[in-house]
């Protein structure tokens, strides 16, 4: 038996040298337990989410109903599938993400997914949410990572690609992802609104009024104490997950955080995929199953120095670009979560509400003719919500009035937004310059837009 373990020590140090380097320890093996789990974890996520959305009739009333959808800008292309078509298109990406929970066909399944969910994404953003740009993130990232070669189909059809092993930089990119989330949803929580309890207050007023839990939700020591540790638990968490001896304290925190907001604010599979992505923190789950012998002699996934380069090049461009986004903001004037330029892919999570109404009038300058058109004859009231409140919205729909009636024979319209927007119940205020023609302004998306008018903090009386 000494002999065997011996042999088995001296085998472990040809298998695994001892290597100190930053380069080799990114690159040296670790089991792939965790990252098959999640694998498992994030496509059961998936599913539910894809399928949740039909039932429930959020495919209906964000994508069929509506007589179009309001994409990123330069996507003008995506635009749902006309009919039922979105039934079946979520339906579809129900079915690949069962399919990248059981490791089938894996690859293509996940890039069948990653390209129709970021399609998703991009052809509606009046349903912007945060949690679905971390999952546009985590698909392209789930493709290119070893995720199926153990506990799937993939690994059963062809046992030569079975390995219990991946690179060390596959736990380091999703713990520094998460880092990225965490922390700059904490320092956006950095501002007046939050420290003062005005949002939370403000996003508790209806709960406050439920029979049971309104003593509890209108209570103000409890709304101080859920704007405080929202921002402790972002600025906090990935630093203490990082720790063995505050681990697990930071997990049951974490749990109960993401339950709290799971219950709270109703906002999906963000607070399970959030709880699901801290299993990157703890040493890989050792599986009865697997044998030790087995976990010996695995080559894991060795790479030819030039692939090393460009994947330590590439991490590097994907991780300067995810720090770069949320702090585009910069480039422009005024409160971002009024004028909203640079506010997208921020993780600027839960910090601002806005309600307001918008009309636009149309001016025909050749023939004197003029037309009031009121959005709220087309669309719903969730819709409203943000092409009232977005300037980028606006904009889009005064060039989509533009277009229209140049198809009628009025070539040469003159297009302006009138209305009033609350913010965090503030009074009500113009949001864009009512004399502005937008039908004659051009989209620049790294440059001030004088037509959207500057946030005055007033009070609502």
């Amino acid at each position: 038996m000494a002999t065997f373990k011996k042999m088995n020590a001296s085998v472990s140090q040809k298998r695994f040298p001892e290597k100190t380097g930053w380069k080799e320890q990114l690159f040296s093996p670790a089991s792939n337990t965790n990252l098959v789990l999640f694998r498992i974890m994030f496509g059961f996520l998936l599913a539910c989410h894809c399928f949740s959305q039909i039932l429930n009739g959020t495919v209906k009333s964000i994508f069929i109903e509506p007589p179009f959808t309001f994409n990123f800008i330069g996507f003008d292309f995506l635009q749902p599938i006309q009919g039922n078509g979105m039934y079946y298109y979520f339906t579809l990406m129900g079915i690949l993400a069962l399919m990248i929970m059981t490791g089938t066909w894996y690859k293509i399944s996940m890039l069948l997914f990653a390209l129709m969910w970021t399609a998703v994404y991009l052809m509606q953003k009046s349903n912007y949410n945060n949690h679905y740009y971390l999952m546009v993130l985590l698909s392209w990232i789930m493709l290119f990572l070893p995720a199926h070669q153990r506990l799937s189909v993939d690994s059963i059809r062809n046992k030569s690609n079975r390995k219990t092993s991946c690179p060390r930089w596959v736990y380091g990119l999703m713990i520094a992802q998460l880092f990225i989330v965490y922390t700059y949803a904490g320092l956006g929580k950095l501002n007046m609104d939050w420290l003062s309890g005005r949002f939370i207050s403000i996003r508790f007023s209806k709960l406050a009024m439920h029979n049971m839990l309104g003593i509890i939700y209108g209570n103000s020591v409890f709304q101080t104490l859920v704007t405080y540790s929202g921002l402790l638990f972002d600025l906090l968490i990935v630093p203490l997950m990082c720790f063995k001896k505050t681990r697990r304290c930071a997990l049951i925190a974490a749990v109960i955080f993401h339950l709290f907001n799971s219950y709270t604010f109703r906002i999906g599979i963000f607070p399970y995929l959030s709880i699901a992505m801290l299993i990157f923190f703890f040493k890989p789950i050792r599986l009865r199953w697997i044998s030790e012998t087995e976990l010996l002699y695995d080559r894991g996934n060795k790479v030819s120095p030039k692939l090393e380069r460009f994947i330590m090049y590439a991490l590097l461009l994907y991780l300067v670009i995810q720090i770069w986004l949320p702090l585009r903001s910069h480039l422009f004037q005024g409160n971002v979560f009024w004028t909203e330029e640079g506010y997208r892919m921020s993780w600027r999570m839960m910090l601002r509400t806005k309600s307001g109404s918008v009309l636009f009038r149309v001016k025909d300058a050749a023939s004197g003719k003029q037309w009031q058109i009121d959005p709220a004859m087309h669309f719903k009231p969730v819709h409203l919500m943000w092409l009232s409140g977005s300037p980028d919205i606006i904009w889009q729909y005064a060039q989509r009035i533009k277009k229209a009636y140049k198809r009628k024979g009025y070539p040469d319209v003159e297009v302006y937004a009138i209305g009033k927007v609350s913010m965090n119940r503030y009074q009500a205020q113009s949001l864009i310059d009512p004399n502005c023609n937008l039908a004659a302004v051009k989209w620049e998306p790294f440059r001030n837009s004088n037509w959207i008018l500057p946030f005055n903090a007033k009070k609502k009386e």
